[in-house]
């Protein structure tokens, strides 16, 4: 089922000789963020029959085409690791996503360090769905990658705690489950990650957590109540240095599944319509919350 492609071995070279690399020694994220709003085009396809607008909060919403006027809709956060990356650099990824789950996708735009650290992320997740309520589209799912799988657990737990609409399902590609810990320690125990090198990891843990304790439930997921959260799909690379919070998330959350995929890298399925890997993973993904969704 997982046999790669040559596109799919041709995603990875990049990741690995020119995305790791690249992450590893450029220190600006402002030019870090327009090199992945390029790579991200580049390296991914819209489906053609989606159709994009934009609302006045710079929320990406994307229809795909013979839905209901009432179909379900799925809220997705980006991820970008809390200072690059945007709902436009996650299009392609979130289209194919909700074609495969029969929804309308909302990409909700938040707040990035090192301008905006902890809280903001999060208050503006928690602010965007809140308003999405209001409106009378409460999402029936939850998605998000990486550090937007972090923003979305978040999320879930503070629904649950408030009272307020969980979603049907959830679906996190590679989340940030954990923020403590040694960085260098976790980077040992993953010897062949392909794509995020520890140095940037380690700049935005200086970036993102001011001040602050990132064994703070708040914080990392991960360290907090895990238990009343909906259904959920993860999906992480089998060698990934993510793929430990994956397995322990699984392990712990009471209704997920872990689905590992060997030989890939961090967050594939940004390469949604160009690399049959992306696609492939983005299907299953779909389909999980398509059938829970219906529940």
């Amino acid at each position: 089922m997982n046999a790669l492609t040559w596109h799919d071995r041709a995603w990875r070279a990049m990741a690995l000789w020119v995305d790791r690399p690249v992450l590893a020694m450029v220190a600006s994220q402002k030019v870090l963020r327009a090199l992945f709003a390029l790579s991200a085009r580049i390296g991914s396809r819209m489906p053609r029959d989606v159709a994009m607008t934009w609302d006045d909060d710079g929320a990406l919403w994307l229809r795909p085409a013979g839905l209901a006027a009432d179909a379900p809709v799925m809220m997705y956060i980006h991820g970008g690791g809390f200072t690059i990356g945007s709902p436009r650099t996650h299009a392609a990824l979130a289209a194919h996503l909700a074609r495969a789950a029969g929804m309308v996708a909302v990409l909700p735009r938040y707040r990035r360090a090192p301008a905006h650290p902890w809280p903001a992320a999060r208050d503006d997740v928690i602010a965007a769905h809140g308003r999405y309520v209001a409106a009378g589209c409460a999402p029936l799912a939850l998605a998000g990658d990486s550090a937007g799988g972090n923003l979305a657990l978040l999320l879930a737990q503070h629904l649950r705690d408030a009272g307020g609409p969980l979603p049907r399902a959830m679906a996190l590609i590679a989340p940030v489950a954990d923020l403590s810990g040694d960085i260098t320690a976790r980077f040992a125990a993953a010897p062949r990650e392909m794509l995020i090198p520890p140095q940037w990891a380690a700049r935005i843990a200086r970036a993102y957590l001011v001040g602050v304790d990132p064994s703070d439930p708040m914080i990392s997921p991960l360290k907090g109540d895990l238990t009343g959260l909906p259904p959920c799909m993860i999906q992480a690379g089998a060698e990934e240095v993510l793929a430990h919070d994956a397995k322990v998330l699984a392990a712990t959350m009471e209704h997920a599944h872990l689905d590992l995929w060997p030989g890939l890298p961090h967050v594939w399925h940004i390469h949604a319509g160009r690399a049959p890997a992306a696609d492939r993973a983005l299907g299953a993904l779909g389909a999980f919350l398509r059938e829970r969704a219906a529940r």
